[in-house]
C-alpha cells in the first residue's frame, strides 16, 4: 500500500504542469486570422508564424493560420493579418468580405510585401493609406529605424532599431490626417503607420527572419495587433510566459513518464530494503540480561 501511495504522489506531481491549462487559453483575447499566401520566402513566413505564436501565448491573443477562402466568413475574428503576402491573392468575393469587415471596425495588420498584395484594388490602397512602389529596393540594406511616441503601438519603443531589409518605398506616402506615421528611416521615409479612418496598421520590415527574431520588432507587431483589435487595456504578460500549448507537450509527457517510472523503481527498492530490515530486526533473538 505504501508503494502505491508513493507512486501516485510522484506521478501527480510530475504530470501536473503538463495538464494545467495555460493562462493564454483561459484569458482569451483577440482572435487574429493570419495569411501568408504567396509570400516570397516560406522559411521566413514559417519562422514569423512561430514567433507570433509565442507572442500570442505570452500576450493573450490567438493566432489562427488561414488562407484567402477564410476571409469569406470572419465571424469571431477581430483582426486579419497579411504577413508578407504576395500579389493578387483575393477574388472579388473575398475583397468584398474584407472590405465589409474593416468598414465595420474590424482590424487589419500587414507587413512587408503585403503593402503590394492588391495593387488594383482601390479600397486596399485607401485602407493602407499609401501605395507601394514595387519591387522593393534590392539588395537588402541596413537602416536605422526610429519610433515616434504618442501611440499605444509604439509604447515602450524608445530606442532606434537597426534592421537589414529589402525596403519598400511609397508614392503617395502616408500623410496626416489620414495616417499617423509611427516609425521612419533616417532618410525620413516612413516604415510603419496606422490609419486614422480604419483600424489598420502596416509595418514595412518583416522580410527577413532576423527581423522577426528582434524583440523590439515583435513588440511593435503585437502592440499593432492589440490596437487594431480595438483593445484599450494594457497588455498583460501571462504568468506561464510562452509555455507551449498541449499539442507541443508530448515530449515533456514522455519525459515525465520516464521520470515517474524511475522514481517508482527507486521508491520500490527503498521500501523493499526497509521492509527487509524490519523483518530482520523482528527475527533477531532478543538479548536478555544474565
Amino acid at each position: 500500500m505504501r508503494i502505491l501511495l508513493r507512486l501516485c504522489v510522484i506521478v501527480a506531481l510530475a504530470c501536473a504542469p503538463a495538464f494545467a491549462p495555460s493562462a493564454a487559453l483561459a484569458a482569451g483575447g483577440p482572435q487574429v486570422l493570419v495569411l501568408t499566401t504567396g509570400n516570397g520566402a516560406q522559411d521566413v513566413a514559417d519562422f514569423a508564424i512561430e514567433r507570433l505564436q509565442m507572442e500570442a501565448r505570452r500576450w493573450n491573443f490567438t493566432l489562427i493560420e488561414g488562407d484567402p477562402a477564410d476571409l469569406e466568413d470572419l465571424d469571431g475574428i477581430d483582426v486579419v493579418m497579411f504577413l508578407n503576402t504576395g500579389a493578387d491573392i483575393l477574388d472579388e468575393a473575398q475583397q468584398a468580405s474584407l472590405h465589409s469587415f474593416v468598414s465595420r471596425g474590424g482590424g487589419f495588420v500587414a507587413t512587408h510585401s503585403a503593402a503590394a498584395s492588391e495593387p488594383d484594388w482601390d479600397f486596399y490602397q485607401e485602407m493602407l493609406g499609401a501605395t507601394a512602389l514595387t519591387p522593393p529596393v534590392e539588395p537588402a540594406s541596413e537602416q536605422d529605424v526610429s519610433f515616434n511616441a504618442g501611440s499605444p503601438i509604439t509604447e515602450g519603443l524608445d530606442e532606434d532599431l537597426t534592421v537589414t531589409e529589402t525596403w519598400y518605398y511609397f508614392d503617395p506616402e502616408p500623410v496626416q490626417p489620414e495616417s499617423t506615421v509611427l516609425a521612419q528611416l533616417g532618410s525620413g521615409d516612413p516604415v510603419a503607420w496606422s490609419s486614422e479612418s480604419y483600424n489598420a496598421f502596416y509595418a514595412s520590415p518583416g522580410g527577413t527572419g532576423k527581423t522577426w527574431g528582434d524583440r523590439d520588432f515583435l513588440q511593435l507587431i503585437r502592440q499593432g495587433i492589440w490596437w487594431a483589435a480595438g483593445e484599450e487595456g494594457l497588455l498583460l504578460q501571462n504568468s506561464d510566459d510562452a509555455a507551449p500549448e498541449w499539442p507541443y507537450t508530448w515530449t515533456f509527457v514522455l519525459f515525465v513518464v520516464a521520470v515517474a517510472g524511475g522514481g517508482s523503481i527507486a521508491v520500490w527498492r527503498l521500501d523493499k530494503d526497509e521492509t527487509q530490515r524490519e523483518n530482520e530486526a523482528a527475527d533477531a533473538p532478543v538479548k536478555t540480561g544474565v
